[in-house]
């Protein structure tokens, strides 16, 4: 890894001393929020500077570290260490990463596919992580994950296609889980529709990737719904 936490706390140590002051909560919700605020900046549809990816490491460590200090802190150590190595590794991408490489053809095409979907359905319903999604169902689907603690991105590209994109992406936990996809399937009986949900699900299929089918129906209940299809995936919702 060509950073660390070490390396980082040391280098910016004013940054660490302001964080520090500002950071206070007394419950360990409160933590997770402030630590689900901060890391949910990081899976916004828009390039990070080097200097906010170093803020978004510092406050988490800073967050965990409290967390680790409450008398009733519902993570374990190892959970806790487990969440900041993670985020560090997941971080260190962003730079080095040379992203002049992937400008050319991929760029353009989803240019193009974002300029059809925004025209088609355009993003104005707000979240309140303040993300901006397509429909009121996805409005509900991301106000659920957030109020849960779960970090989450709007829209990312599915693996192995450069022209699909997923509802929701919940990224690994941890070493070993896998990311979990989300797709909210609104419009079942538009032919164009069915035809783009098959084409998905076999990319689902292809890449062995976990997926959550959340329909109308689901949204019934979706607290009862999405909290058994997460525990298949060993998120464990409090």
């Amino acid at each position: 890894m060509s950073i660390s936490i070490s390396s980082i706390l040391e280098t910016y140590q004013p940054l660490l001393e302001e964080r520090q002051a500002e950071v206070q909560f007394e419950i360990d919700i409160q933590g997770k929020r402030i630590l689900n605020k901060k890391t949910s900046r990081f899976y916004i549809k828009r390039s990070l500077s080097k200097s906010e990816i170093v803020d978004i490491v510092v406050t988490s460590f800073v967050v965990i570290e409290k967390m680790s200090k409450l008398k009733r802190c519902i993570w374990t150590m190892t959970e806790l260490g487990e969440r900041l190595y993670n985020s560090i590794d997941y971080y260190e991408n962003y730079f080095n990463i040379d992203i002049s490489k992937f400008l050319d053809n991929e760029e353009e095409i989803k240019k193009e596919f974002k300029e059809d979907l925004n025209e088609k359905f355009p993003a104005t319903f707000k979240a309140i992580d303040g993300h901006y999604v397509r429909s009121e169902a996805e409005q509900t689907i991301d106000n659920f994950l957030f109020r849960n603690g779960i970090i989450h991105a709007y829209e990312k590209r599915l693996p192995g296609d450069k022209c699909f994109y997923c509802d929701f992406y919940i990224p690994p936990r941890n070493k070993i889980t896998q990311s979990i996809y989300i797709e909210y399937w609104g419009m079942e009986n538009d032919e164009t529709n069915l035809e783009r949900k098959n084409t998905k699900l076999e990319i689902y299929k292809r890449e062995q990737l976990q997926l959550i089918e959340i329909t109308k129906n689901n949204l019934k209940n979706l607290r009862a719904y999405l909290t058994e299809k997460l525990r298949l995936f060993h998120v464990i919702l409090e």
